[in-house]
């Protein structure tokens, strides 16, 4: 464990100087056809808001250890206290949907913006990265600063099968089951992919692929940590929401001048009846 707390250490080091120097870079300036426009001092506060919120839960959790759970091998888990409607779809430990399913969906839902790399020009590459890079580093910290603050146990507790997954045991992470970590990254990567690829290609007929594509996986990835006995549903849909507000609103918040004009809602009076019109 103190190999991979290491190693988190070191990536979110070299990553948040990196891209600091990135945002340092950037001048306000927008490409005169592009739909998103970077601004030193928005990519600024958003990404060291990202820096931040992930940073803190690096401290706090790995180093400080502040509020982490300790299990209890003599307490006993009643699936009576958990409400209802989870109780429903709650499930035992399943090393394969955990270690293998869920991992496979949720890097294909964080990858999806490969296909706005690969159809956009390179000029726009430091815009798409740079935006992402904000997207996941903001749905991190606050999905994780959230489990570390309410400490739900996970569906597996309420089972049995105890040995299956002690892993889980030794750092605390038999009760960081609210929100859903798989699923915030995974529905942050799906709405990114689908806002931008849409926003840079309004008229392309692969806009609609890559909606349902990036969704397809997002909620592939969802439902696999509920099967696999790592989640409650209620964990996965305030998972599935915080990652899809920050994939939207992170890019929304880069549009372009221009971009803003086109967005609007047109309200009018016909002969005939009321008409309505959202344009994108």
């Amino acid at each position: 464990m103190k190999k991979a707390f290491l190693l988190k250490i070191l990536i979110f080091c070299l990553c948040s100087h990196f891209f600091a120097d990135v945002a340092n870079s950037v001048k306000s300036v927008c490409v005169s056809e592009s739909p998103f426009c970077l601004s030193k001092k928005k990519d600024g506060a958003l990404l060291g808001t990202g820096i931040f919120l992930s940073g803190a839960d690096l401290l706090l959790d790995n180093v400080l250890k502040i509020n982490r759970q300790t299990f209890d091998e003599n307490r006993s888990f009643e699936k009576k206290s958990v409400n209802a409607f989870d109780r429903l779809f709650m499930n035992d430990y399943n090393f394969l949907l955990d270690k293998v399913g869920g991992n496979i969906f949720l890097c294909s839902a964080m990858a999806s913006p490969i296909f706005i790399l690969g159809k956009s020009q390179k000029s726009e590459w430091k815009t798409v990265v740079l935006m992402y890079t904000e997207t996941l580093l903001i749905a991190n910290g606050i999905k994780e600063l959230a489990k570390l603050s309410i400490n739900r146990y996970r569906p597996m507790c309420y089972f049995e099968s105890g040995d299956s997954y002690d892993s889980y045991k030794d750092d605390g992470d038999f009760a960081n089951s609210f929100p859903s970590g798989h699923s915030t990254m995974a529905f942050a990567g799906a709405a990114f992919s689908s806002y931008v690829f849409w926003k840079y290609f309004p008229e392309s007929p692969l806009r609609y692929a890559v909606c349902a594509g990036s969704f397809s996986f997002a909620a592939a990835t969802a439902v696999s940590r509920v099967l696999s006995g790592n989640h409650f549903v209620s964990d996965v849909a305030v998972g599935a929401l915080i990652g899809s507000c920050t994939g939207f609103l992170v890019p929304f918040l880069h549009q372009s001048k221009k971009a803003e004009k086109k967005e609007n809602i047109q309200v009018g009076v016909l002969p005939n009846g009321f008409l309505m019109r959202l344009s994108f």
